[in-house]
This record gives C-alpha cells, structure tokens and sequence, in this order.
C-alpha cells in the first residue's frame, strides 16, 4: 500500500515499451534527462515528470520519445539495423537468438551494401549446412539444399508473404539484394509457423523502411562497371512525414552478355516500403516488390554443348499489406494480406547436334570428368550431343492472408494465429488451385532464469492432401561462462507441386493423392562468447529423416509421381568469428554432411550434397575504408549425368574473393570487388562452367 501511495504521488510519467510484435521489453533503459527506469517484465518504466525521452535496448534502434504526465505513454521499438542477436523468424516474435532454440544466421545492413554483390546468394554461400547450385553463370538456375534437403524444401519469405512457387520451388539467382535491410536464415523444420512449406528451412527477406521523425528526403545512387560487359545501377529514396508516415524506395538494374555465346542476363527489380502510423499501438504497412528478367540459356558448355537461342523470360511480382495493433500492455494483433505472381516463358526453337566425347577418371565406383576428347577418341566415352528444342510457360499465383496474436507473459509469450493460401496456376492449359487452412499455437517461456523453452504444434488442411499435424519443441539451457545449449525435436511437410498433382499429358499425369514429404530432426547445439563476446563460437548436430519422398515413377502408364522415396542426411556445423582487434574481424564455417538414399542403391548418396563444404574470410573495417579476402570451399558430391551417362561424381572447388571500399568523403563512396581470384574452372552442375576470374569497380552516392 505505501509502495503504491508513493508511485501515484511522486512518478507523474508511465508507460510502457514493446518490440515490433506488441510484446513487452523487459531491461529497455529510458533516459529522461538526469533520471533513468527501467522497465520491468511487463515493459513498463515510471518517471517523475514529463520530458523529450531517449530509449535503448540492445538489439533495437534508439527511439526518441515525447513522454506526457498520463499513464498510457506506449513506445515501440523497431529492431536495430545492424542487430545479429535478435531473430524474428524463429518464433514470430523478437526473441535473442541464444534463447530461440534454433540455428540462425543473421544478415544485416551492411551486409547488403554493394561492395559485397549484387545477389542475396552471395550471402547464402557463407551459411553453414547451406549448399548454393547454380547452372553456370550470372542468371542460371540457383537452387539452395539445406542440411541435405530438397532444393524445394526452404521456404523463402519476403516480409511475411512467400515468393515461392507453389510446392516451394524458387529461382534463387533472382534474389537482389538492393532495398532489402535485413535476411534471417532459420536452419530446420519450421512447419509449425510457416506450414507445408518450411520443412528443411525459413529465409525470411525484410525490406529497408524510411523513417516517419525524418525532416528531409535521403537517398543513393550506385553504378558499377565489370568484366564481360556487366553494369549494375541502383537508385533509392526514403524519408518520413509528419512523424506517422514513413517510405522507402529502391530500383536496380544488372546486366551482363556473359562468357559464352546467348550468355546475357538482364534483370530489373524495384522495392517500395510504405508505413503509417495512426499511433504507437496501430499501424499499417504495405510492401511492394517486382522483378523482370532475361536470361540466355547456352547449356552444358563445359560438355561442348552450346544452345545458341534458347533463353527464359520471367517477372515476377510480390504484394502485402498488413495491420499491427495492440491492446494494452499484454496483447497485440496482426493482420497480413499478400498476394505472390510469377510468369516464366522458356523459348527454344533449334535443336542441334555436336558430336563430343570425353575422358573420365574412375576411383572405384565413383567416375569423374577429366576433359573434353576428340570425337570417337581411344579411352574415351561418347555422350549424346542432341540438344533437343523445347519451350514451355510456367504461370502460379498465391492469395494469403493470416492472423497472429501475441499473448504477453512476465516470463514468455504465447503466439497463435491463423493462415489461409489459396494457390493456384495454369497446369497442361488448364487453371488448377488449391486451399491450405492451417491454425497453430506456439509458446516461448522461461522456466528459470537459465531454461528457457519453445514449443508449438500446428494443424494444416489442404483439400489435396487432407489434414498434416506439425509439433516442434526446443529447450535452452544458460550454462556458466556465456555458454548455451539447445536441444530441439521438429516436424517439417512439403507439399507437392502443382504440376505433380494436377498435370494431364499423354505420357504423364498428376497425382491428387499424393501426400507431402515429411521431415523428422534431432538437432543439438552448443552456442558461446569468450573474451567479453570479441569471440563467438557455434556448433551444431543435426539428423533428419526424409519420408514420402516424391520421385517421378517411369514403371505406370501414363508415368505418374509416387511417395516412393526415403533417405537420411546427418551432419556437423561449426561456425565461428572474433574480433582480432579494433577493426580486424575473422570469420569460418564448416559443415560435415552424410546423406544416404535408402531406396535407391545406385546412388547411395543424395545428389549435389557435398560431404565437405565451409568458408573462411578476414576483414577489416577502419573508419573510411574496408577490405574484405577469403574462400569458399565445396568438397566432390554424387551428380547425375544424361550426356555420356557414365559420371557420377563432381569433383569440388575453391572460390578465392576480394572486396573493399573508400569514403571519400561523406557523401561518396568507391568500391571494387573480385571473384574468383584463381581462375579455377569448375562446374557447380555438371557440363555448366562457373564464372571465370571477374572483377567489378563502382561509385557510391548518399544524401
């Protein structure tokens, strides 16, 4: 009772300060003048008077507030810029990744600045138990395996809205990093948030927003010029109004004709951010973000294969708009509506014929290629040297809409929610769709200051495969000396593609009965800072298994697919960087995977998996410039050959780089960047040479 009387007659100012999510931070520092709170469990802070606040956290950006004599001051924070030690992704809701329970890598601002290229897969090749493929060069076909997955089982998220294809399949070689601000990578099933799509991992893209407290425009402009005739421009706009409106925009364009004949690539994309905000516990966000791309297509090159005209059109188009609100200092809502299209024309008019041969080096039962050979050339093996003309269209859409709650606690939150998809495309000339419906509930909680535990389950209906139950639960232990560990058990599903359940041409069919792929893993992790956290180190166990697998069944007529698959992946993730000094930063990851096809003998390795893989880089980063160098390696992995049919093996390769930037002055920056320092010839996929050494130089301007 005297505790009350004095809070009532000497503190004037109350209110109470959330994250992104409405949920309330506990430990955010709120400077008014000389005095100073911080706030409790339930986010709130008491001050003796009115003033111009200043509130910190870290992990968030700093909020200036104006705090009046009420009780029902709410300030919400936004997520730092430059912060790797919050995840969003992980639980719906902001949470500190050593608490999250699962393996997470975090890509922030500076990552995305130009100097380190222009493709969010640059930054994917440097996260442990990721394995980026491209077909070739700039523009090919770029898939992702995580942890031994299917290249369709992560599901790519574009703040909140899924720019997969139905069935989870994606171009990543589309993926610019321009007007993106932040990308978190969540390495595991996350089905139980995200449904029938997240069965081996999330990468959830947030793009850059303005500042609603900006008093004038900010903006850049960027060009670079390389080898092979590549520029890239980029322009971008942001800025606020009247403290509630806030925007950004942001345009590019890359282009390059590339190393080989009809190796040209094109592709322009643009990003719009715009947000309103009716007060500190209501406000509206909208989300625009389109590409459209040329890519020439010369095929197996290395094989001596060149397809002089086919090439592939597409554009793509992503839309959200979406409602945060809350209710007092325990509840808030969100409402999200998105909507995703693509459109692919592949064209090939010509066939040709090449005569080729090649030598092969045997270990075993492994055969490597070892070189092109003379036609019909002793020792060497024949290949098939048809390129056949083919063209197709490839047309999906996805309409999405979603309710989250977040549930406040003095110790967790309760997350819960509900999502519905409607997808639908053009399949053999005809409009199919589909509905998924799933419900989900997801609690985080700390039992005691050093267990904290995550869990949820989800209930996904489709009206192709029926009703898929999701669980997964993770437990955090605090150990001594700046030391975590995680245990986590999770289900993941993933769910057909469209073509494969509804296609209907006269040598194969869809199947409408097929169920989705499922994903079981184990995971452990042991996560700790030394040296006052100037060191990091992570390790990671994992084992999946991989049931209902869907493979193409050539055996009925027509040819149909089947869940007649099963395999398992295993592996160990090590990742680590220190701060040597000052501005001197060493950074390496290394990933050991084992993978076995269980019913399939004569590859009993899971193809473009590489039992060995990692990167190591050093940087440095003093005031006005920045250097970084390193390699990225990938060990030999099982390959399919349908040329000369007789290798199984792609040896592996190191990928030397460089980058760096100058500040001139304030307002103008050069940079330059090099890849592939040693001029290794590799294949990523059989018969499609890499990039060659190429270099790129450019100009930086900020206002």
């Amino acid at each position: 009772m005297t505790t009350t009387l004095f809070l009532l007659l000497f503190f004037n100012v109350r209110g109470i300060v959330s994250d992104p999510s409405g949920r309330p931070v506990e430990g955010a520092n709120v400077a008014c003048g000389p005095e100073t709170n911080t706030t409790d469990s339930h986010g709130t802070f008491d001050l003796p008077r009115a003033c111009e606040a200043t509130v910190t956290k870290p992990g968030f950006a700093e909020k200036r507030v104006t705090l009046a004599e009420s009780r029902d001051n709410l300030v919400k924070l936004e997520l730092a810029a430059a912060s790797d030690r919050v995840v969003v992704t992980a639980t719906r809701a902001p949470l500190a990744v050593e608490d999250s329970g699962v393996a997470t890598d975090i890509f922030t601002a500076k990552d995305f600045e130009p100097a380190r290229g222009e493709f969010v897969q640059n930054l994917l090749r440097d996260v442990p138990g990721l394995n980026v493929v491209q077909t070739g060069r700039n523009g090919g076909l770029t898939s992702v395996f995580v942890r031994g997955g299917e290249s369709d089982s992560a599901l790519v998220l574009l703040d909140g809205i899924p720019v997969t294809e139905p069935g989870g399949g994606l171009d990543f070689a589309h993926l610019t990093s321009p007007g993106l601000d932040r990308t978190e990578v969540i390495r595991g099933p996350e089905s139980v948030l995200f449904g029938a799509e997240a069965s081996s991992a999330v990468i959830q893209m947030f793009t850059e927003r303005g500042d609603p407290e900006a008093t004038r425009p900010h903006g850049t402009l960027a060009y670079e010029r390389g080898s092979f005739s590549t520029d890239h421009w980029t322009g971008g706009l942001n800025g606020g109004f009247a403290n509630r409106l806030d925007y950004a925009f942001t345009s590019d364009q890359f282009r390059t004709t590339g190393e080989f004949p009809n190796d040209a690539f094109r592709i322009t994309s643009g990003t719009a951010n715009v947000g309103f905000r009716f007060s500190e516990a209501t406000q509206l966000r909208a989300v625009y973000r389109t590409f459209d791309s040329y890519t020439g297509a010369p095929g197996q090159v290395a094989y001596g294969l060149t397809n002089f005209d086919a090439n592939e059109r597409a554009r793509d188009a992503a839309v959200s708009l979406r409602l945060d609100d809350r209710r007092g200092k325990r509840f808030s809502q969100r409402v999200l509506f998105g909507y995703h299209r693509y459109r692919d024309t592949f064209y090939d008019v010509n066939s040709e014929f090449y005569d080729v041969s090649a030598f092969v080096k045997t270990d075993g039962i492994k055969t490597y290629f070892a070189g092109l050979a003379p036609a019909g050339a002793p020792g060497s093996v024949p290949g098939d040297g048809f390129v056949f003309a083919s063209s197709g269209f490839t047309f999906t859409d996805r309409v999405s809409t979603g309710y989250q709650g977040t549930l406040s606690q003095g110790k967790g939150a309760l997350v819960f929610g509900y999502d519905y998809e409607r997808q639908a495309g053009v399949i053999s000339g005809t409009d199919v769709a589909r509905d998924n419906n799933g419900v989900y509930v997801h609690e985080q909680y700390a039992l005691t200051s050093r267990i904290f535990v995550t869990g949820g389950a989800r209930l996904e209906h489709s009206s192709t495969f029926g009703n898929k139950f999701t669980p997964r639960g993770a437990v955090t232990f605090r150990l001594l000396w700046e030391t975590n560990f995680r245990l986590s058990l999770a289900r993941g599903i993933k769910e057909p593609a469209l073509i494969e359940n509804f296609a209907r041409e006269s040598f194969f069919v869809g199947n409408p009965a097929l169920k989705p792929e499922k994903t079981d893993t184990f995971e452990a992790g042991l996560f700790r800072d030394w040296f006052g956290k100037r060191v990091r180190t992570e390790v990671s166990y994992f084992r999946d298994r991989f049931t209902d697998r869907i493979e193409f069944d050539f055996s009925q007529n027509p040819a149909t697919w089947e869940n007649i698959d099963r395999s398992w992946a295993r592996g160990v993730e090590l990742s680590g960087s220190a701060k040597v000094w000052r501005f001197v930063n060493v950074r390496a990851n290394y990933t050991k995977l084992y993978t076995r096809n269980v019913t399939n003998l004569t590859d009993p390795e899971l193809v473009r998996r590489p039992r060995n893989s990692g990167s190591v880089a050093l940087e440095l980063t003093p005031r006005r410039w920045s250097f970084m160098g390193g390699a990225r390696f990938v060990g030999e992995r099982q390959e399919d050959d349908f040329v000369f049919f007789a290798i199984n093996r792609n040896q592996g390769y190191e990928d030397v780089f460089m980058n760096g930037s100058f500040r001139v002055t304030r307002h103008l920056e050069l940079h330059v960047r090099m890849d592939n320092l040693l001029d290794e010839q590799y294949q990523e996929v059989l018969g499609y040479t890499a990039l060659g050494r190429n270099a790129t130089g450019g100009v930086k301007l900020t206002w």
